[in-house]
């Protein structure tokens, strides 16, 4: 199954969809994936989970892309400045990311 065809959207992202197609859409979009960690700390979560729910999140919003016929995404996932964390950190989001991408890859 694919990452992120995984889950329709449901009646109301339906209409809320074809609303937002009746105006003009744009051609690419670009993301800044930011406050995975914040999130955790205000859910009392392992940052871990945290970057995990994040590119849950993320899998969404591509499919509100794919919905709206956007086809061109940009993420801004991982800065030089992420390398200042701890390794187990820094690990644990590329590998992430390496399970994500090789999902991607696949479909």
């Amino acid at each position: 199954m694919s990452w992120i065809r995984e889950g329709e959207l449901n009646l109301i992202e339906k209409l809320s969809a074809n609303i937002l197609k009746a105006g003009p859409m744009p051609k690419h979009v670009a993301f800044i994936m930011d406050g995975n960690r914040r999130y955790a700390r205000k859910r009392h979560v392992e940052r871990q989970e945290g970057h995990t729910q994040g590119f849950d999140k993320l899998a969404e919003t591509l499919r509100w892309c794919l919905n709206l016929s956007i086809h061109e995404v940009t993420v801004y996932a991982f800065s030089i400045e992420n390398f200042k964390r701890s390794k187990d950190e820094v690990d644990g989001l590329m590998e992430l990311a390496k399970q994500k991408f090789i999902r991607l890859l696949q479909e």
